[in-house]
C-alpha cells in the first residue's frame, strides 16, 4: 500500500508540469500579441523613441555637448521696444513742473536729466512728497519698455550731516538715487537697467561758499543711453522655454 501511495504522487507531480508549460507559453503568446497592438496604435515617432530608450540612445533631436545630453536648442523672440525716449516726450512727463526745478540736456548718445534736490526732496532726507512721486511717476511710465540703460547719480553740498539714518553725505546722496530708481521700477522700468550712485558732495557744479551755490549742488542726476536698445538690454530676448536653458545661455 505505502510503494503504490508512493508512486502516485510521482506521477501527479510530473502529469502537472504540463500546465506550468503552457502558463509559460500563453504568457508570453500576451505579450507578444501586446506588443504588436502597441506598434499598431502608438505614434511611429513616439514608437522609435520608446525603443531608443530601451537602446541607451538618446531621444531625437537631441544633442550631446561636454558629453552631457542636452534639449534641442528653443526657439528666441524679440521683444517689442519702443523706441528711446526723446527729449520732447521727458519734457512732456515733467509738464506743469517748475523749470528752474528741472534741466534736460539732450546730447547725441545720452539725455542728461538735472532735479534740484530742494524741490524734490526734503532736507537732509531722501523721502519724496506725493506731488514729486507723481511727477517721477510720469517720468517713470515714459521709460518703460524702452530698453535703454540709465544711471541715476545723488548729489549733496558740502555740508556734513550725520544722524542715525545718514552718518554722511555719501548715503544721503545714494538713498535718494535709490529713491528715484525705486520709483522707476515700480512703474515698470527694468531693474537689471538701472544702476545708482552717491558722490556726495563731489563733482560740484557751483561753489559751496554761498546759499545759491550750495542748492545748485543738492541734485539728482538721471543720464539716460539713447544708443540702439538692443546694444544695451539684455532683457531684450526671452527663451519661450526657459527650463530648457543651455548652459552658457543667461534667460
Amino acid at each position: 500500500m505505502s510503494r503504490r501511495g508512493g508512486g502516485h504522487d510521482e506521477g501527479g507531480a510530473h502529469g502537472g508540469s504540463w500546465k506550468i508549460a503552457l502558463a509559460d507559453l500563453m504568457t508570453v503568446l500576451m505579450v507578444f500579441f501586446l506588443v504588436m497592438w502597441l506598434m499598431a496604435v502608438v505614434d511611429p515617432k513616439e514608437r522609435e523613441a520608446f525603443v531608443n530608450s530601451l537602446a541607451g540612445k538618446p531621444p531625437i533631436g537631441a544633442e550631446i555637448q561636454d558629453d552631457k545630453l542636452l534639449p534641442p536648442q528653443t526657439e528666441i523672440v524679440q521683444l517689442d521696444l519702443k523706441p528711446p525716449a526723446s527729449a520732447k516726450e521727458i519734457e512732456e512727463a515733467f509738464k506743469g513742473t517748475n523749470p528752474k526745478d528741472i534741466d534736460i540736456e539732450d546730447g547725441v548718445d545720452f539725455t542728461k536729466i538735472t532735479l534740484r534736490s530742494d524741490s524734490f526732496f526734503e532736507s537732509g532726507r531722501a523721502t519724496i512728497s506725493d506731488k514729486t512721486r507723481e511727477q517721477l511717476e510720469t517720468l517713470g511710465e515714459t521709460l518703460s519698455g524702452r530698453g535703454q540703460v540709465m544711471i541715476i547719480t545723488g548729489f549733496t553740498d558740502n555740508l556734513p550731516i550725520s544722524n542715525f539714518q545718514f552718518p554722511s553725505n555719501w548715503e544721503l546722496s545714494a538713498a535718494r538715487a535709490a529713491m528715484v530708481a525705486r520709483v522707476f521700477v515700480d512703474l515698470g522700468v527694468d531693474k537689471n537697467l538701472i544702476a545708482i550712485q552717491g558722490k556726495a558732495d563731489n563733482e560740484e557744479v557751483a561753489p559751496n561758499e554761498t546759499a545759491y551755490g550750495r542748492s545748485l549742488n543738492r541734485r539728482v542726476v538721471i543720464e539716460i543711453d539713447k544708443r540702439t536698445p538692443s546694444a544695451n538690454a539684455q532683457k531684450a530676448t526671452i527663451n519661450l522655454n526657459p527650463s530648457l536653458t543651455r548652459p552658457g545661455q543667461t534667460q
